[in-house]
Formats: structure tokens, C-alpha cells, sequence
């Protein structure tokens, strides 16, 4: 792993090293373990040429969003900063020199290279003029550096990481809602609820996607416009939608008083009045009845309007099941009649040249134009 010490000597006297004052430092199997504050990298990749200088796989990024959030994070955050990664560094040689007083040693690099982490070095070399170095010192960052065959294996691990990570979606964080934490442990009875594989109910065990449960949940939300249920309409919708829980359109879908029987009720309704959409004459679907086609959640949020949706996720003297099953494919059909009658009179000119009902039908300012018609 390491160069016998007297090869260390010979390669510190004929390159110039790098030095570290680590507030920690151990040696391990695979190399090194030092912690270290961003004030003692603050220089590292400060140079224009930094990125062939230290090895880089590839130079520095500029304000790619995710770096943009990393100096914000360092601004802001700065005890967080190296809690959400490492960096990893190769050398020819690493030697400690014990310093005369605890935590006083002082570590020599030679032969350094950035095997992983060079846009976050970047961002502390960007921000080393803005912020004190008292700031900088409240950033704590873990590096790993490798010598000999474990620097060649790291290297080659990284250059090819992407094929082994699994990047982090907004639905991923689902699980850090705490009214989706509560509705995981609720009684499905024979079903159960995730919001990486969705849910699954019936006595047949339906699975439905988190898509599919997060559709229902926005068309019998209880809020009188069709927000939720025109941004879960799309995958893009729902990627926003999913992404802030601090918004009140997230708040109107996914809220604390959700319950396993909620939810069974409002995939149940809106699989049924999209059955029934499904299942109308194709003759409905030409000129403006192409809100049929390209805004199916629409009619499903406006033909769920007559169910007392306040009482969806608790007791209730409205029998769901038979409701559901009896009057809701009717009333979508009514819905769908009403509502493209209603596009119809609003918007004559929708189909002509230049526009067109698959970029028009999906618009929120539409949907909303359409929410109070009569059905």
C-alpha cells in the first residue's frame, strides 16, 4: 500500500509535498483516513490548471446545478458540507510527522491526484475570498487517499462510478415525508404501501405504481382547482410535484390525515373513471373531444366532484364501493361530454393551423378555465 519509509524520504527530498494538518488521521487497509476543514484545501484546485495538474478525470464543471448547491451549502451550511461526500486523492507517498503538541502532526502528500471530488475542491477554492477562513474551518471534510495497487484500483473504480450509482430522484426522498412514513406503517391488511414500488391491495394484490396511486390521490384531492391532478398528470409533473413537500399543491395530495383506506378508495375511482373514459366511442374523441386523449385526469378530477372527498381517508356513511362502482363510469362520461363542450365554446380556434389539441388540451390555464363547468 505504502513505500517502505526510506523510499517516503527520497520522494519527499526530490518533490515538492503537500502538507495537512488533520484534526484526524488513521491508516487503514486501503490507505488513508484524514479529516480535514476546507480552510486546508481552500488552495488546491484554486489554478486554471488544476484539473491537469492534480489528474483529474475531468475539469472543472463551472455552475452546474449540482455545484451551484454545493457552494450554497458551504455558505449556509458550512458543518454539512462533508457530510454528503468524500474525496478521494492518490499518492506516490504518504508520510505523518508527529507534531510536538496533540493534534499537531502534520501530513505529507506526494504525488498528488484527484481520483473523485474536484468539483467540491473547486467550490472551496471559489468561495476562499468570500468566506473567512473561520467559516471554512466549520467544514469538515473526509479525505481517502490511496498509494500503490489501491490508488490504481480507486482510479478505475471512479472512472466508471456512474455505472454503479444509483442516482437520487425526488421520489426517493419520498420517504422522508413523514405523512408518507405514517401511511407505510398503516394497516393495509393484506396489501402493503412503499413509495419506490407503490402500492399493493385487493385480494388479488394489484400492484399500482407510485404514478398511478400519486394520479388518484391529486383527482380526489379535496382542493377546488385541478393544480395536483394537472401536475401528476405528466412524469414531469410529478417530478415537481414530488420534489418540494413544502408546497401547499404537495400538501393538498400527500398530508397527515391520509390513511391505507384513503387510498385504496382513490385508486379504486380513478382506475374506474378511466375505465370509462377508455371505453367511450372513438367518434368522442375527434375535433375537441381530444381533451379525452391528452387531459384524461381532468375529466377524472371534475367526475370525482360529487363524492365527499373531505371524508375520503376516514369514516363515512358513503358507501365508496358501491358509489364508485354504480355511478362514477356515468358520471365521467357526463363529465367528459360537458367538459369538451365546454372547450369547445372557450376555444373554437384550438385545432386550427398553427395550433394544436395535444399541446393546448395538457395547459393548467385551461384546466382551470375548465374547472367550473357545469356537469
Amino acid at each position: 500500500m505504502n513505500s517502505t519509509y526510506s523510499s517516503v524520504e527520497r520522494l519527499l527530498a526530490a518533490d515538492p509535498a503537500f502538507s495537512l494538518r488533520p484534526l484526524q488521521v488513521a491508516q487503514l487497509t486501503r490507505g488513508w483516513a484524514v479529516d480535514v476543514t476546507a480552510a486546508d484545501l481552500d488552495m488546491l484546485a484554486a489554478s486554471v490548471d488544476a484539473p491537469r495538474r492534480l489528474s483529474a478525470k475531468r475539469g472543472c464543471l463551472g455552475d452546474t446545478g449540482a455545484n451551484v448547491e454545493l457552494a450554497r451549502m458551504l455558505e449556509e451550511r458550512p458543518e454539512d458540507f462533508g457530510a454528503v461526500g468524500q474525496i478521494v486523492l492518490g499518492a506516490d507517498a504518504v508520510q505523518l510527522q508527529p507534531g510536538p503538541r496533540l493534534f499537531a502532526d502534520t501530513l505529507f502528500v506526494v504525488g498528488l491526484e484527484c481520483i473523485d471530488g474536484l468539483q467540491r475542491l473547486r467550490v472551496i477554492a471559489d468561495l476562499r475570498d468570500r468566506l473567512p477562513r473561520e467559516h471554512l474551518r466549520r467544514a469538515v471534510i473526509r479525505l481517502e487517499i490511496r498509494c500503490g495497487a489501491e490508488r490504481d484500483r480507486a482510479r478505475h473504480a471512479y472512472d466508471a462510478e456512474d455505472r454503479y450509482r444509483n442516482a437520487s430522484t425526488a421520489q426517493d426522498r419520498l420517504i422522508r415525508c413523514p405523512n408518507i412514513r405514517r401511511l407505510m406503517e398503516g394497516d393495509w391488511e393484506k396489501g402493503d404501501f412503499d413509495p419506490r414500488r407503490g402500492m399493493t391491495a385487493g385480494p388479488h394484490g394489484s400492484r399500482f405504481s407510485m404514478a398511478e396511486v400519486t394520479s388518484a390521490l391529486a383527482c380526489l384531492s379535496d382542493d377546488p382547482l385541478p393544480i395536483a391532478a394537472n401536475l401528476a398528470a405528466t412524469p414531469e409533473g410529478q417530478e415537481a410535484l414530488w420534489s418540494d413537500r413544502t408546497s401547499a399543491v404537495y400538501r393538498s395530495v400527500f398530508h397527515g390525515s391520509m390513511t391505507p383506506v384513503g387510498v385504496m378508495r382513490a385508486v379504486e375511482a380513478w382506475r374506474t373513471a378511466r375505465a370509462a373514459l377508455a371505453d367511450m366511442p372513438r367518434k368522442s374523441r375527434q375535433g375537441h373531444g381530444h381533451l379525452i386523449e391528452y387531459a384524461p385526469d381532468l375529466i377524472c378530477w371534475k367526475a370525482c366532484r360529487w363524492m365527499p372527498l373531505m371524508s375520503l381517508h376516514g369514516k363515512s356513511a358513503f358507501r365508496w364501493d358501491r358509489e364508485i362502482d354504480r355511478q362514477l363510469p356515468a358520471r365521467t362520461v357526463r363529465a367528459a361530454e360537458a367538459l369538451v363542450a365546454r372547450y369547445k365554446e372557450l376555444h373554437p380556434e384550438h385545432g386550427r393551423p398553427g395550433s394544436s389539441y395535444k399541446s393546448e388540451a395538457p395547459r393548467l390555464g385551461l384546466w382551470r378555465e375548465l374547472a367550473d363547468c357545469a356537469v
